[in-house]
């Protein structure tokens, strides 16, 4: 009878502690998933937005694109992806709440030392940044120019429009910039087998040589500098 009373004993604490283990593995289970957002992995916050409207364009390529009611989106044009044609870091980014007027600095899109600052395409409040670009990390310029990095609630976009361009007229000024710049690209063999930009185009510009690529192909950068 002792025997079996022992048994019994030792078989429940057995699965207490089973249980309790199990209980454990769980909770830890759960505080990893909440350490661990699912914007950690760039890809499923950088994911592509539907062209429902029309886009508008600001001349230092940046793009203003309607969500919903007064909130748009904003993210860089095909010309600084084109360029930067491999990874890119986001620097500088405005705080959810900043309020910016139109043309004000944005961001700056930086690749080994090099980088390009954006600027506003419309005035209004940031009501949201692109987990992904807050990442202190690299990101695939290409997916990054698909999708969107800030949301802003514009405060008289139909006004700021007026000094937008739209789809054909960025077009026409982004591959007369697209055609200069390959050709010098190819001239210097940074043109790879797919007929990509090479990173090292960008990579291998001296400060001197970056300074006159901006002055020329970036004015807005200068100028806006010596502004604020």
């Amino acid at each position: 009878m002792v025997f079996i009373l022992v048994f019994l004993t030792v078989a429940v604490c057995i699965a207490l502690n089973y249980f309790l283990q199990r209980e454990e593995r769980a909770l830890k289970a759960t505080e990893k998933k909440k350490k661990s957002p699912i914007f950690l992995s760039p890809d499923k916050a950088l994911l592509p937005i539907k062209r429902k409207g029309e886009r508008f364009y600001h001349p230092s390529h940046s793009w203003v694109q309607k969500e919903k009611d007064d909130i748009y989106y904003v993210g860089f044009d095909d010309l600084i992806s084109f360029l930067f044609s491999d990874h890119i870091k986001l620097k500088n980014l405005p705080l959810i709440g900043a309020s910016l007027p139109q043309g004000s600095p944005i961001w700056d899109v930086s690749v080994n030392g090099h980088h390009i600052l954006q600027l506003a395409p419309v005035s209004g409040e940031v009501v949201d940044v692109n987990p992904a670009c807050c990442l202190d990390m690299p990101l695939p310029s290409d997916q990054v120019e698909k999708s969107w990095i800030l949301k802003i609630k514009a405060e008289h976009f139909i006004k700021d429009a007026n000094n937008l361009m739209s789809d054909t007229q960025a077009d026409i000024m982004n591959n007369s910039i697209r055609d200069e710049i390959f050709s010098k690209a190819v001239k210097g063999n940074y043109v790879n087998d797919g007929g990509k930009l090479a990173p090292e185009f960008v990579e291998n510009m001296s400060e001197e040589d970056w300074h006159k690529f901006i002055q020329k192909y970036f004015p807005h950068q200068e100028k806006t500098i010596t502004q604020y």
